[in-house]
């Protein structure tokens, strides 16, 4: 174990499969729900986030083999990691982050890829409704 008691199998994981605290409430939300399936509506709510942030988490996760989804209009989705590795990886991580909350965040935020990738993603500019930018 380094940087501050996590094991090496949730860091390889948070640096695989999470880039946001957003993300990581979402995956431990489905996870500790196994049973349930989500919409990003539902997900939103508990987490106090934007239905649009909610889908884009759900819809990476499911991307990373982490959830399934219906496919449905809108789409529900499920904890149900691909591979038993993933399984135990996330079960390590919910422990880890609920007994050391802190060091698992700062982990999260210290990787340098992501401070470059949200410096520069402040400064896309997005065209307006009317299609200028």
């Amino acid at each position: 174990m380094s940087d501050a008691g996590i094991p090496q199998r949730v860091q390889r994981f948070i640096s695989t499969h999470i880039d946001s605290l957003e993300k990581l409430e979402v995956l431990l939300l489905l996870r500790a729900h196994a049973d349930r399936e989500w919409t990003a509506s539902a997900v939103s709510l508990e987490l106090r986030i934007t239905d649009a942030s909610a889908a884009s988490r759900l819809e990476d996760l499911t991307n990373r083999h982490m959830l399934v989804s219906d496919g449905a209009s809108p789409p529900s989705y499920r904890y149900s990691p691909e591979s038993s590795e993933d399984v135990q990886a996330v079960t390590e991580l919910a422990a880890v982050y609920g007994a050391k909350r802190v060091s698992v965040i700062s982990f999260i935020f210290s990787r340098p890829l992501d401070k470059v990738r949200g410096f520069a993603e402040a400064f896309i500019l997005k065209k307006d409704k009317d299609g200028h930018g």
